[in-house]
């Protein structure tokens, strides 16, 4: 693969105090024993190092429009903390491991990020001894820390006391194997809202509609609430879906999601990811994971867009105040 794939190596700081000629002459015009100068040199010292830990790599599928800009806004994220460079490795579906393993031993960036599930799969593969988070796709906890594109269940819960205040109980069927690990965090967030949450495990679709139908009979509209998550198994948008929301709008029952386009087919509301606050999560985890790279930890999506369903809203006879039609990112029907 031609290294050209590879974003360039970043600008580096040549001069330095030991190599200034002005500095190693009779004819020196600065005096190293005054205040101001022992002050700068300490500066450079101590300052300059920490700048230089901040460089990073991103690694990320190289894909066309739309989700080409998705990954753009993602990296803007991560670049957007004062002193952080990025060394771009866009990777084509054809690439050479051996020639983004060389490229990153040839730039030696202090992190890494990887971006969608290409990134993540090369990032298990080199195992290299550098610092490295994972983003913009569903993670489990398995050894490599990341900010899962799942929705911090804190978040989630917080905005539907919002939009909802007379919501007690919430109902979610979900895969263990995918969400397990989220599930005790939504509980403690849950009780904090004071919340019922009732979760239920399921291995196939088959058992997650038997749930669905469970839950359907003993669900009561205006107080209950289902959450459909980012989960393959138990959230079917061909099969699960369709009844849920045909059921939601017999009983006036909430639904909230973690896709927006839920929302634009009958969901009260989603939050979903805020690509921009993304890449700042994973440059603060990745900050946290150069501190302590001995341990991994896969974290919830905080920074988040909301999206809401008006004509689902009316249906319910919800009225939302202007300072919360504010927070709407998206709307449906469009206004």
């Amino acid at each position: 693969m031609n290294h050209q794939t590879f974003a360039s190596r970043q600008d580096r700081v040549h001069n330095s105090p030991y190599s200034c000629p002005v500095l190693q002459t009779a004819h020196c015009t600065v005096n190293l024993r005054t205040p101001v100068f022992l002050f700068a040199l300490l500066l450079f010292l101590f300052v300059q190092p920490a700048f230089a830990a901040k460089q990073t790599a991103v690694i990320f599928p190289d894909v066309d429009a739309p989700y080409k800009e998705v990954f753009e806004t993602i990296i803007s994220g991560i670049s957007a903390k004062p002193g952080r460079t990025v060394q771009r490795y866009p990777l084509s579906r054809d690439y050479r491991l051996e020639d983004l393993r060389n490229a990153l031993k040839k730039n030696r960036p202090a992190g890494i990020i990887t971006l969608g599930k290409r990134g993540y799969l090369a990032a298990r593969k080199l195992q290299l001894n550098i610092p490295t988070v994972s983003g913009a796709l569903s993670m489990v906890p398995n050894g490599i820390s990341g900010v899962s594109l799942s929705a911090d269940p804190a978040a989630l819960f917080s905005r539907l006391k919002s939009l909802v205040p007379d919501s007690k109980r919430v109902f979610v069927v979900y895969s263990p194997k995918t969400l397990g690990w989220l599930i005790p965090l939504a509980k403690k967030a849950a009780k904090k809202q004071k919340l019922e949450l009732f979760a239920y495990p399921a291995e196939t679709l088959r058992e997650a509609m038997l749930h669905y139908r469970s839950i359907l009979q003993k669900i009561h509209g205006e107080t209950d609430v289902i959450w459909l998550p980012l989960d393959k198994v138990t959230v079917n948008d061909d099969v699960v879906l369709p009844l849920l929301l045909q059921k939601a709008w017999d009983k006036d029952l909430v639904i909230m999601s973690n896709k927006p386009s839920h929302a634009k087919r009958g969901v009260l509301f989603a939050l979903y990811p805020d690509n921009y606050g993304l890449g700042q999560e994973l440059s603060e985890l990745l900050d946290k994971q150069s501190v302590a790279p001995e341990t991994s930890q896969v974290i919830p999506l905080k920074r988040l867009d909301l999206a809401v369903n008006l004509r689902t809203a009316a249906h319910l006879g919800l009225i939302f105040t202007p300072q919360q039609q504010e927070d709407f990112r998206l709307t449906f029907p469009s206004r």
